[in-house]
């Protein structure tokens, strides 16, 4: 770069100025770039929408009576969290009393009357076949 001033110093802060603003404009844009990407990762351990409470559900869907969240089992005890209540087996919730927890489901009984929640209730299990049984289909 040749430098046209007959000031001589002048030339000496330009070639310093120059590299400082390319490096702050660099930087800057990086920087702006390092945002854009990390707004558009998605959270890996957020639940899927389906399993979130009505707040975020549309607002055609709404969870009508106890919705099951959670459970939690191990060796001394089982408890389940069910609309935000943390229960155990024979504690109450409203009028109903919690008589089982598993790993997929609690009920509920109300008198006689019988209320499963489901922890997935979209989700239904279903038997898969012996390892060593062929497929029905399966040519011999």
């Amino acid at each position: 770069m040749t430098c046209l001033s007959r000031n001589p110093g002048y030339c000496s802060r330009q070639t310093l100025i120059l590299p400082i603003v390319s490096l702050f404009m660099a930087l800057s844009l990086l920087s702006q770039s390092a945002l854009v990407a990390a707004q558009s990762i998605p959270d890996p351990t957020r639940p899927p929408d389906t399993l979130l409470l009505p707040a975020t559900m549309g607002s055609n869907e709404i969870a009508a009576g106890p919705v099951l969240q959670s459970v939690l089992i191990s060796p001394s005890r089982r408890l389940a969290i069910i609309s935000g209540k943390t229960l155990g087996l024979n504690d109450k919730f409203n009028e109903q009393t919690v008589i089982k927890i598993n790993e997929a489901e609690v009920v509920l009984r109300n008198g006689k009357e019988l209320q499963t929640l489901k922890l997935f209730p979209d989700f239904e299990k279903k038997p898969t076949r012996a390892s060593n049984t062929p497929p029905a289909n399966a040519k011999k």
